[in-house]
């Protein structure tokens, strides 16, 4: 039975890495996202520093933060909010799908078990 549960599990979490494994293939920006996304929307940065009770320089900081990959998921979320935006956060196996995975697991877990017999 707990078999049954774990493999409905790992289905419905194969089906909701779906739209992310698109995503993937997404570059992000050469200035960040959260850069491109207030020029693109046009949003001044003392409009975000505002939101955030920050100085302007603090957002400016925080858009160099995200470019160098060291901005907090807290963080980059409550930028994309003063952005009127959502942040989407997500992990992605880089090649097999988790049920190719699984299948392989237990294949090993069976070679093993004839293995120890013998």
């Amino acid at each position: 039975m707990e078999s049954i549960v774990l493999e409905k599990l790992r289905m419905d979490l194969e089906r909701q890495l779906r739209p992310f494994r698109a995503a993937r293939r997404a570059r992000r920006p050469s200035e960040g996202w959260l850069r491109a996304m207030r020029l693109a929307t046009g949003t001044p940065a003392r409009e975000i520093a505002r939101y955030m009770d920050f100085t302007e320089k603090m957002v400016y900081q925080l858009e160099q933060s995200e470019q160098r990959d060291t901005i907090s998921l807290g963080r980059l979320g409550a930028m994309a909010r003063a952005l009127e935006c959502d942040l989407v956060y997500g992990i992605v196996p880089w090649e097999q799908s988790l049920v190719v995975r699984a299948m392989a697991t237990v294949e090993k877990e069976l070679w093993r078990r004839r293995f120890e017999r013998r």
